[in-house]
């Protein structure tokens, strides 16, 4: 809780590195796996005014509890809904109206109180008083009220605590970017501003991890299986799959495997609710070499060994261009079916006769049916097309038609209604803010044939969901 700044010195117990002092690691102080105190929220987490507009606010505070419409007075006297002064505030200091509404359920729980007290909407963000601190000391009083409340906090942070850390590298309370306290008995060194400026409003562990806890419930969306992700400010781009963010080795990587044009961009704060997954290093079709000696083409999809070298000479391999790798390389690859001299097309291949229009897509000797031109233009951009005779391609067993792959957002022209593709079954989104909510971008939905849609099974409705549902709020 934040006293204002004639206070500080009297109220606010800053932490500091004094002789004699032991300090603890993370691990023995108990925290959330995912929590890095070093680390709580990303600068736009906080000074973000644009994070979430004013019809989603809304919509949010309606959909956890009554702040939406609940009406109070305004500092200029003006009966308003609670919704509409944390709006107006937002705007007036420019801070993110998540941050805003995250401060005040770890402060008093009022986002999710059905009937707030009048006592808790007073003192909404803790500003003002310690955690010692009367409620009905009178120097305090001028900070009483809920608009009054998101008014200081606001400033507090952008006006006062920003500017500090501009200008000195430090706040008032002696936190800054790169500079190591000792916070509840634990060295803790803010990696940026907005970390700085948390545990100088609250300094201490318990009141952060709770606030870190209450934006990874709201704000971490578990996103469908196959979806490529960007975390800012890092640019560090992940897959994300079976529930674990898979980070990319490189952007050059990122842009061999997938269409990083149509990655969702989250924060990186947002991203450490996802255990971390194994790096994918290798762009498709390299060749690996594992330390026992194992040699393994790369796919789109997974990792398949070569199962001798009459295999590796029959498909042309070049012995200049396997790379040795460790065996925990290889960890984010599945493993495919072995390459052996019976093989077909391990890289895959497409074909057409000369008397038909239709495109098949071959590998290990399976044909796949391309039944639509939309195909070429998502998946095989630059893949030459092999025509062959009837007989040699009635050689290859067929299979059923290609799919869309995972994470693909399509819409056919006859309905608004759009589907993203999660393990080849498609997810109507319900709605435009959903839709939006998710970091997805219109531009990136693909317009199909009804026919194309008709080949994946219908999945169910796509709900944002959190990622940890089990993070019940926590009341204070």
């Amino acid at each position: 809780m934040q006293k204002p700044l004639t206070f500080l010195l009297a109220c606010v117990v800053v932490s500091m590195v004094f002789f004699g002092v032991s300090t603890r690691s993370a691990a023995a102080l108990d925290l959330d796996p995912g929590f890095d105190p070093n680390f709580i929220l990303t600068d736009g987490d906080i000074l973000d005014a644009e994070a979430m507009p004013y019809d989603r606010l809304v919509n949010f505070l309606r959909s956890k509890g009554t702040l939406a419409d609940l009406r109070t007075v305004d500092i200029d006297g003006v009966p308003k809904t609670a919704a509409e002064i944390i709006w107006r505030v937002s705007r007036s200091y420019r801070v993110n109206p998540k941050y805003l509404i995250a401060l005040i359920q770890k402060e008093q729980s009022l986002v999710e109180d059905p009937a707030p007290s009048q006592g808790r909407l007073d003192w909404a963000a803790g500003y003002g008083v310690c955690d010692s601190c009367s409620k009905d000391d009178p120097s305090i009083q001028d900070f009483k009220g809920f608009a009054n409340q998101i008014e200081w906090a606001a400033k507090q942070h952008r006006e006062k605590y920003l500017m500090q850390l501009l200008t000195n590298g430090l706040t008032i309370g002696g936190q800054g970017a790169g500079k190591t306290v000792i916070i509840d008995g634990l060295a803790v060194t803010p990696v940026n501003n907005a970390t700085a400026m948390l545990y100088s409003y609250t300094p201490h562990l318990h009141g952060n991890l709770t606030l870190w806890r209450i934006w990874k419930r709201w704000f971490t969306v578990a996103y469908p299986d196959g979806t490529v992700a960007r975390g800012e400010p890092s640019g560090t781009y992940y897959l994300i799959r079976y529930g674990e963010k898979r980070p990319f080795a490189s952007a050059t990587v990122a842009a061999s495997r997938t269409d990083v044009t149509k990655a969702v961009v989250v924060t990186d704060s947002e991203l450490t609710s996802y255990p971390e997954g194994p790096t994918i290093k290798f762009a498709p079709y390299a060749l690996l070499r594992d330390p026992s000696g194992r040699i393994y083409l790369l796919t789109t999809a997974n990792r398949r060994h070569i199962a001798n070298m009459e295999a590796f000479r029959k498909f042309g391999f070049n012995a200049e261009e396997v790379e040795e790798v460790e065996a925990a390389d290889l960890i984010a690859y599945p493993d495919g079916p072995k390459i052996t001299v019976d093989t077909t097309f391990p890289q895959g291949v497409l074909m057409k006769t000369a008397d038909a229009a239709g495109v098949w897509y071959v590998e290990d000797g399976i044909r796949s049916p391309l039944v639509d031109a939309i195909y070429l233009k998502l998946y095989f951009v630059g893949r030459r097309i092999r025509i062959v005779t009837n007989p040699e391609l009635a050689t290859y067993a067929t299979t059923s038609a290609y799919l869309l792959h995972d994470g693909e957002l399509v819409k056919v022209a006859s309905s608004p209604t759009v589907y993203v593709v999660e393990s080849g079954a498609l997810r109507p989104i319900p709605s435009g803010e959903i839709f939006e909510s998710v970091g997805w971008k219109w531009m990136n939905v693909v317009t199909v044939r009804d026919g194309v849609l008709g080949l994946h099974a219908m999945g169910a409705s796509f709900e944002p969901q959190p990622l940890h549902a089990e993070l019940a709020a926590e009341t204070l």
